[in-house]
C-alpha cells in the first residue's frame, strides 16, 4: 500500500507545481512593469526624473530640457538655454553642446554668423537625429538685405539641407513642426505657402530622407498639423481641411485617409492601433472619443502625453492669470508627482517597459 501512495503523492506535487509554474508565468505576463521619466527643471538647473527620484543634470543651470527619450537604458535629453539661443543634448548626464554637435556658431549678433533653431530631436537605434532651419549671414547691398534660409536635418551632426528659401524673394513659404523615423528613414512634413499671405494657397508634402513626394496640391484648404508612427508600419500626418472644417488622420504609406468627427486635431501619438489626440489641451481623444476625467482643481491643460500598453500617462498644468504656476504628472488619471512653479516645471514624459 505504501508503495502505491508515494507515487500517488509524487504525482500530486507535479501537478499543483506546474499549475503554480503557469499562474506565476500568467501573473508575469499580465503585471509588467514600466519606468516612467520626466525631463524639466527645479531649482532652476535642468533635471529628470525617473519613477519620481529625481537625477540633476551636470551644468544644468539656466537650462530648461525640452524633450526625453529614453532608448536601449539611454537617456536621453534634448534642451535650451534660458538666456540665449544655444541648445543641449544629456546622453546618460554626459552634456553635448548642439553648437558644436552640428559644427554651427550661434552668435545672432555677428552678422557674419550663421544662425540655426532647433524645432525637433529623436533617437533612433542610437543615432541622434535633429531637425531645424539654418539661416546664412545676413548681406546688405546696399539698402537690400540678403540671406537664405535652410530647412535642413542632422544624423550625429551630419547635416542634409531639405529646402532652401532665398530672401528677399523667396519662391515660397515653408512651415514645419515636427518629424518622425521608420526603418531608418527620416519622413518631416511640410506646408509650402506660395506666399506669406493669410489666404496664401498650400501644398501639403514630407521629405523621406532627402526625398520630397506631394500629399495636397496647392490648394489654399489642407494643411499638416503633426506627424506621428507606432513602428508597426503606419506613420500618420493629422491633417485639416479649411473647406470642411473637418480634421482627418492620412497614413502616409498606405496613402489612405481616416476622416473624424472631431474639428481640432493637432498633436498625437499612437500606441499600437490607437491614436491618442491631445491638442485641444484639456480633455485627450482616443480613436476619436473623448476621454474626460475628474483631474485635480485647475490642472486643465495637458502639457505632454504618452501612451504605452494602454496605459496613459500625461503631465499637466494648473494657470493663474494665465501664468503656469503647477504642474502633476498622471499614470492612468492617477496623480503620480506634483512640482510647484517656483520651484520647476515638468516638460516632457517618455515612458519604457522595465
Amino acid at each position: 500500500m505504501k508503495n502505491l501512495i508515494l507515487p500517488f503523492v509524487l504525482l500530486l506535487t507535479f501537478v499543483f507545481s506546474c499549475r503554480e509554474n503557469d499562474i506565476d508565468e500568467g501573473l508575469e505576463k499580465k503585471t509588467a512593469s514600466y519606468d516612467v521619466y520626466v525631463a524639466g527643471k527645479e531649482n532652476n538647473s535642468a533635471c529628470y526624473w525617473k519613477n519620481g527620484i529625481k537625477i540633476d543634470l551636470i551644468n544644468g543651470s539656466n537650462i530648461t530640457p525640452r524633450k526625453i527619450i529614453v532608448e536601449n537604458n539611454d537617456v536621453y535629453i534634448f534642451a535650451m538655454s534660458d538666456i540665449s539661443q544655444d541648445y543641449y543634448i544629456w546622453k546618460n548626464n554626459v552634456k553635448i553642446a548642439v553648437n558644436q554637435h552640428i559644427g554651427m556658431n550661434n552668435n545672432t549678433t555677428n552678422p557674419a554668423d550663421y544662425a540655426h533653431s532647433i524645432d525637433d530631436f529623436l533617437v533612433d537605434q542610437g543615432n541622434i537625429y535633429l531637425f531645424g532651419i539654418v539661416t546664412s549671414p545676413i548681406v546688405q547691398i546696399p539698402s537690400t538685405i540678403t540671406y537664405t534660409r535652410e530647412l535642413c536635418y542632422w544624423k550625429n551632426g551630419l547635416k542634409t539641407v531639405l529646402f532652401t528659401q532665398n530672401f528677399p524673394n523667396p519662391q515660397n513659404y515653408v512651415t514645419t513642426r515636427n518629424f518622425t523615423i521608420y526603418n531608418g528613414d527620416v519622413y518631416i512634413p511640410v506646408n509650402k505657402m506660395l506666399n506669406n499671405l493669410v489666404d496664401s494657397p498650400i501644398e501639403v508634402g514630407y521629405f523621406k530622407n532627402n526625398s520630397y513626394n506631394i500629399i495636397s496640391p496647392y490648394s489654399g484648404q489642407k494643411n499638416f498639423r503633426n506627424i506621428s508612427s507606432n513602428g508597426l508600419g503606419d506613420i500618420y500626418l493629422s491633417m485639416y481641411d479649411k473647406l470642411t472644417d473637418k480634421s482627418y488622420f492620412k497614413n502616409i504609406i498606405t496613402n489612405t485617409d481616416s476622416y473624424i468627427s472631431q474639428t481640432v486635431k493637432g498633436k498625437f501619438k499612437i500606441d499600437g492601433t490607437d491614436i491618442y489626440d491631445f491638442s485641444n489641451g484639456s480633455d485627450y481623444l482616443k480613436n476619436d472619443n473623448a476621454i474626460s476625467f475628474s483631474y485635480a482643481l485647475g490642472f486643465n491643460r495637458i502639457e505632454d502625453f504618452f501612451a504605452l500598453d494602454q496605459n496613459i500617462y500625461q503631465i499637466r498644468s494648473k494657470s493663474t492669470s494665465d501664468i503656469k504656476d503647477s504642474y502633476k504628472v498622471y499614470i492612468n488619471n492617477v496623480e503620480t508627482q506634483h512640482i510647484n512653479h517656483v520651484n520647476g516645471i515638468f516638460t516632457s514624459i517618455y515612458v519604457v517597459q522595465d
